[in-house]
């Protein structure tokens, strides 16, 4: 599997902004968009599309808000920096 990489920091983002994002980058993939508030459906959806099966995205359960998944989500999908 050809390495995807995700080049949107969640670190000053509108959940707007990243959702958007997540639908740009990935628009092929069933992304839905969804208020902040459903942060957590947006997530879910996310893990269970086969694709992203191969990165082990975390569970959004584990997490408080949509910054620190959406940080885990960048980190598993873009790998480790060098």
């Amino acid at each position: 599997m050809e390495q995807q990489f995700f080049p949107f920091s969640p670190e000053y983002s509108t959940w707007d902004d990243w959702n958007g994002n997540l639908l740009h980058f990935y628009g092929e993939q069933p992304i839905p968009v969804l208020p902040e508030d459903q942060w957590q459906e947006v997530a879910k959806n996310v893990i269970e599309i086969p694709f992203f099966s191969a990165y082990a995205v975390p569970d959004p359960l584990s997490y408080e808000t949509w910054h620190e998944w959406a940080e885990e989500f960048t980190l598993t999908v873009n790998g480790p920096s060098q």
